[in-house]
C-alpha cells in the first residue's frame, strides 16, 4: 500500500469518526430537551482556596445557566481529597490564612442546598484527611467511598465534570 493510499483511508476514518460523535452529541442534546432534564456529578477535590471557590462559583454558574436554557438540573457535588477540609464546621482543618475562603464556601453550600443540589462528603477522603464525620457540614452528606457513588451517578446517566 502506498503513502497516498494509506493516508486516504485514515482520512476516511477520522471522518467516519467525527460523524459518528457529532450524532451521538446530537442524540443526547435531544434527549435532554426531550426530558427536560439533565443529571451532572460534578467531581470536586482541589486544596486550593481561591481555585476550589473559583470551580464552585462555575458550578453554580453552570447550573444557572442550565435553567436559563429551559433544562432542569439534577446535579450532586462529590467532594474528595483536600477540598474535604474547607467543607467542615467552624475554623479547624485549614490554615488562619484560609479562613475567609472557608466563610465564602459555608456560605456558597447553604445556597447549593437551598437550590436543590446534592452535596456528598467521600468517607475515604475523610478518613485520610483525618476529619471526624460528625465535623462535616450539616449540608453534607457523607458516602462511604466516593468513587462508588461516582460509578453509580454514571451509570444512571449522570454527566461526569471533573473539577480540578
Amino acid at each position: 500500500m502506498d503513502t497516498r493510499t494509506a493516508y486516504r483511508i485514515l482520512l476516511s476514518l477520522l471522518f467516519a469518526t467525527c460523524s459518528v460523535f457529532a450524532a451521538a452529541v446530537q442524540a443526547a442534546e435531544r434527549a435532554a430537551v426531550n426530558t427536560g432534564e439533565v443529571r451532572v456529578y460534578f467531581d470536586v477535590s482541589i486544596g486550593e482556596p481561591e481555585k476550589l471557590a473559583v470551580r464552585l462559583g462555575l458550578i453554580e454558574k453552570t447550573r444557572d445557566d442550565l435553567i436559563a436554557s429551559g433544562l432542569t438540573p439534577r446535579i450532586v457535588v462529590g467532594i474528595r481529597g483536600k477540598a474535604s477540609n474547607f467543607f467542615t464546621r467552624d475554623e479547624d482543618y485549614v490554615l488562619e490564612s484560609d479562613l475567609a475562603v472557608k466563610k465564602n464556601i459555608q456560605a456558597q453550600v447553604v445556597r447549593f442546598k437551598a437550590a436543590g443540589l446534592r452535596l456528598e462528603q467521600c468517607g475515604l477522603a475523610a478518613d485520610m484527611q483525618g476529619i471526624a464525620t460528625t465535623d462535616f457540614l450539616p449540608q453534607m452528606e457523607v458516602v462511604g467511598n466516593g468513587y462508588v457513588a461516582m460509578i453509580t451517578y454514571q451509570g444512571q446517566g449522570y454527566a461526569y465534570v471533573p473539577m480540578d
